[in-house]
């Protein structure tokens, strides 16, 4: 287990955390994050890791399709189906606290994963679509071995190029040929360097603060019409963040709070609407939205406090259930 990579998801995931709290303060009238405009660049970051850990994954352990797919579906899917259903119920009983920006909200599609053009019931369920589809792809290359990881780049660069130079206006093809598909690309080539410990130390620094800089300058951008969009202007400073921490893998001390948020990160990224969402339900009730650096706080705190009860109390109990009873069978 790589500790700066439990750094890296811990960061993502507040990352996301804070461009919805950003969110919920502007509807609110606030100011505080005013200016804030990269948190989104969470996912970025979190593709770019799974692109890494898939290949570190399929190093280190041998395995088929099969397998693969039903390791990957046994990680991702109970947790983000128990929300689903919570948020269902919310959903039935009062759909406007569900997906309250707008937009047609789809049952079936945030139970499948597919994405058909409407939002999923957690709203976030959309980046676990292109998870799935990197993943397949992934595992369809298995049998080839040594060129698993070059196949599964070209395809996805091909996807990819397909979609700059093909007027598309199906959901589904828009979604299979997206330029984001080329962060996972990003983390496969960010496991070829990492393994053959081609960055040194001077280097990594000069990553570090061009991927900050980047950073900083994407955020002050009024306009970000790039080539390749959003995995150029966001998945290329998140990579060159990825590589300069990763390279300091030896050298990083394990502080246990960052490394629990790494560990608790995808609770964190799927429960915290629900947080933000039941803190302003309680600020309103209480008459407290006037406080503004409290709500911040609050629905920040909260947010990290629930995600943990979440990780030890759900997610970690039912993934080793589920794990058992497999394995049970086998």
């Amino acid at each position: 287990m790589y500790i700066s990579i439990q750094y890296l998801r811990g960061f993502a995931a507040i990352f996301v955390l804070l461009s919805h709290i950003s969110f919920k303060l502007e509807t609110h009238s606030f100011n505080f994050l005013n200016g804030f405009y990269i948190g989104s660049y969470g996912v970025d970051l979190f593709f770019i890791i799974s692109g890494f850990i898939m290949c570190l994954t399929v190093d280190n352990k041998k395995s088929t399709f099969v397998q693969f797919m039903k390791a990957r579906f046994v990680r991702i899917i109970p947790l983000y189906w128990i929300l689903s259903i919570v948020a269902l119920f919310i959903f039935i009983i009062k759909p406007s606290l569900i997906n309250s920006s707008g937009g047609n909200t789809s049952i079936l599609g945030s139970f499948t994963l597919l994405p058909n053009g409407d939002k999923y019931l957690i709203n976030n369920g959309w980046t676990l679509s292109y998870e799935f589809f990197f993943y397949f792809i992934f595992a369809f290359f298995i049998p080839f071995k040594a060129w698993q990881k070059y196949l599964t780049s070209i395809v996805l660069l091909f996807l990819s190029v397909c979609g700059f130079l093909i007027d598309i206006t199906n959901s589904y093809i828009i979604f299979m040929t997206s330029p984001l598909l080329l962060e996972f690309v990003m983390g496969i080539f960010c496991y070829k360097i990492i393994k053959q410990n081609l960055i040194k130390p001077t280097f990594s620094f000069l990553l570090f603060f061009v991927s900050i800089g980047l950073l900083t300058y994407v955020n002050l951008l009024d306009s970000k019409e790039y080539f390749l969009g959003r995995a150029l202007y966001a998945g290329l400073p998140m990579m060159l963040l990825f590589l300069a921490v990763v390279s300091f893998e030896k050298k990083i001390p394990n502080n246990k709070f960052l490394f629990n948020i790494g560990m608790s990160s995808y609770s964190l990224y799927l429960l915290h609407p629900f947080v933000l969402s039941g803190v302003t339900v309680g600020f309103k009730f209480l008459g407290l939205m006037d406080y503004e650096y409290i709500y911040f706080l609050s629905m920040l705190f909260i947010s990290l406090i629930s995600a943990w009860l979440c990780y030890k109390l759900i997610e970690l109990p039912v993934d080793k259930k589920i794990r058992n009873y497999l394995y049970s069978r086998v």
